[in-house]
C-alpha cells in the first residue's frame, strides 16, 4: 500500500478486501494510509474481488493480489491500453527473488497461450466489461482468473498483455520447491481444463501446498 503513496490519488482509489478468516492487523494498516478496507463476507479470491468491485467508484478496475507489485507506470499503462475495442488486459511479470528456472516461468507470462491471464496476474478491465462478464465465478476457490479469460475468449473479446513487468513474490516456491509448485499448478490447470469440480481443485491444491 505504501507503493501508492507517491501517485496522484485523484486518478484512482485503493480498496483492500480482506479474507473473512483474517486475524492480523491489516485493517489498522490500511486505515493508516487512508484507503478503503472491507472485510469480505465470503472467502476466496473471486468472492473478494467481486465484493471490492461492488464498492468501486471508478470506470476502470484493476485487481491486484497481495503478493504482486505493479510497475510504477501501471496506471498510465492501463489507461493508454483500454479503449472501445480493447476492454481487458494483464501484465507480464517477473519473480522476486528470482532464479533461472523462475525466469523461464516468467517468460510465458508475456505471451498469449493456454496459460495466458492466469496465475498471480494483474487483471484490468473496464467496468462495463466486468459487468458484462458478471464478474469472477465464485465457485472457483482458485483458477478464477483462468475461468475469466476462458469466458472472455468465448465472447471473442480482444485483450492486451502489457510487457512492462509486474513483480511477483516467489515465496511460494521458496517455502515448497520449484518442482512441487509447478506440478501442483499443472495438476490444477489440467483439472480446470477437464471441468473438474472447482471445490475439488482447490482442496487438492492446498492439501499439498505449504
Amino acid at each position: 500500500m505504501m507503493f501508492f503513496e507517491g501517485l496522484d490519488k485523484s486518478t484512482f482509489e485503493v480498496i483492500i478486501v480482506d479474507s473473512p478468516e483474517s486475524s492480523d492487523q491489516t485493517s489498522e494498516f490500511v486505515k493508516r494510509y487512508k484507503h478503503t478496507y472491507i472485510k469480505a463476507q465470503k472467502s476466496g479470491r473471486a468472492a473478494q474481488m467481486n465484493e471490492g468491485a461492488q464498492c468501486a467508484k471508478k470506470n476502470i478496475f484493476c485487481f491486484l493480489h497481495a503478493d504482486v507489485l505493479p510497475p510504477i507506470t501501471f496506471i498510465k499503462d492501463i489507461t493508454d491500453t483500454l479503449n472501445d475495442e480493447n476492454e481487458f488486459g494483464f501484465f507480464a511479470y517477473q519473480f522476486d527473488p528470482t532464479t533461472t528456472l523462475l525466469n523461464i516461468n516468467a517468460k510465458f507470462t508475456g505471451k498469449d497461450g493456454i496459460f495466458a491471464g492466469g496465475g498471480d496476474q494483474i487483471h484490468f478491465m473496464t467496468k462495463s466489461l466486468y459487468e458484462e462478464m458478471n464478474g469472477y465465478d465464485e465457485h472457483y476457490g482458485i483458477m478464477e482468473d483462468f475461468d475469466f479469460v476462458r469466458r472472455l475468449r468465448k465472447l471473442k473479446k480482444p485483450f492486451t498483455i502489457i510487457q512492462e513487468k509486474a513483480t511477483v513474490s516467489s515465496r511460494k516456491y521458496r517455502h515448497n520447491s520449484y518442482l512441487k509448485v509447478n506440478l501442483l499448478n499443472l495438476m490444477a490447470f489440467l483439472m480446470f481444463k477437464w471441468r473438474s469440480n472447482p471445490a475439488t481443485i482447490r482442496k487438492l491444491y492446498y492439501k499439498f501446498l505449504n
